[in-house]
């Protein structure tokens, strides 16, 4: 008998095994107490980087660090903070990334000439490259349309970008060229394609070369996941990266997007979440909001590529505001305990505006 066949005996079991969770305890507000002006943030991706840890941010609000007044002095499309390694309570140790001469927070991805306050940069899934320290970022391009609320913008698209990790605190993400001179890689509406960067999955327990990057596209105002892998050499060239074609029961992929097929039961998430292995479960533990609401939907799959069954969707109940609404849930690996049986997830509720941890437990 085969080490490979025993492996896929235990995780054909554990699959089987209706795993759900059993606990869900508030862990609180992370990142309110700083000193880099920062009164509120929203999305909250974590990418570890060798012995620390990335957070980055979306829509950043800025205060006077040092006015009792606490007068807002502005925002930032995103933002960064450095934590030294995993666990929870390495996180009360944050700095985030600032402007030397003001000592507030600063762009971690920074918009270039011509590119004003309409112009958003909002981070999304991350994969480390630990040979080179380099962390590659995928990021979404938004445009405000000027309507207010929180509603207010479209997608123009996502790209890739990098940033050397060797002095964390002084990291600035450069954005990649497609190849055809432009920085977006994926458009976003009206192209009616697939937008990819969501999640990004790597470092799987049989050694896979392959860096997973999760996509979205909508549809008749639904969302459906996609899947595209590329060689962890050649993530910074769009060319090389191939789609999900194939069911995820024997899976093909193709180099071109358009013939990508959508992810079996992965759906229903508001363009954020994350994509873990998960240890003790013995698999893929998808995590996100479903849609805009005070629901978390926990799934699990074999592979990447799934398919995906729900395991449980529990509440994001802490909200501060009867009219607020929840979103951006996803877990953060780096944090999990006892090989994932423990794991940490954070969501963002839209009135109080600062990440909401939450402890939850799991039972295979």
């Amino acid at each position: 008998m085969t080490t490979s066949f025993v492996l896929a005996v235990a995780l054909a079991t554990s699959l089987t095994a209706s795993p759900k969770v059993v606990k869900v305890q508030n862990a609180g507000l992370l990142f309110t107490d700083n000193q880099a002006g920062v009164s509120g943030v929203d999305a909250g991706y974590s990418i570890p980087i060798g012995r620390q840890v990335l957070w980055l941010f979306g829509d950043v609000f800025l205060l006077h660090p040092t006015d009792p007044d606490k007068r807002y002095v502005g925002g930032l499309s995103n933002a960064g903070l450095v934590v030294p390694g995993g666990g929870v309570a390495a996180l009360a140790k944050h700095r985030f990334l600032t402007d030397p001469g003001t000592g507030l927070a600063r762009q971690a991805i920074p918009n270039r000439p011509g590119e004003g306050l309409e112009t958003r940069l909002w981070p999304g899934g991350a994969w480390y490259d630990a040979a080179r320290k380099r962390v590659y970022l995928f990021w979404a391009r938004i445009r405000t349309t000027g309507g207010g609320g929180p509603f207010d913008f479209r997608l123009e698209g996502h790209g890739l970008a990098v940033a050397d990790t060797s002095k964390p605190e002084q990291m600035i993400f450069k954005r990649l060229e497609s190849g055809a001179g432009d920085d977006i890689w994926w458009p976003g509406p009206p192209s009616g394609k697939a937008v990819y960067g969501a999640a990004v999955v790597a470092g799987t327990p049989d050694d896979d070369p392959y860096v997973y990057v999760v996509g979205v596209e909508e549809r008749n105002g639904a969302k459906f996941g996609k899947i595209a892998r590329v060689k962890r050499a050649a993530i910074a060239g769009l060319t090389a990266y191939e789609y999900l074609t194939g069911p995820a029961t024997s899976p093909t992929w193709s180099g071109k997007p358009d013939e990508a097929a959508d992810v079996e039961g992965l759906r229903d998430f508001p363009s954020e979440l994350s994509v873990a292995h998960n240890r003790y479960l013995g698999g893929y533990l998808a995590v996100h909001s479903v849609g805009i609401s005070d629901r978390i939907r926990l799934s699990l799959a074999p592979k990447p590529w799934g398919p995906y069954r729900r395991i449980a969707e529990i509440g994001a109940p802490h909200r501060a505001f009867e009219k607020a609404f929840c979103y951006a849930g996803k877990e953060h690996p780096e944090l999990s305990e006892q090989d994932g049986k423990v794991v940490y997830i954070t969501f963002v509720d839209s009135q109080r505006y600062w990440l909401q941890l939450l402890k939850v437990t799991l039972e295979r």
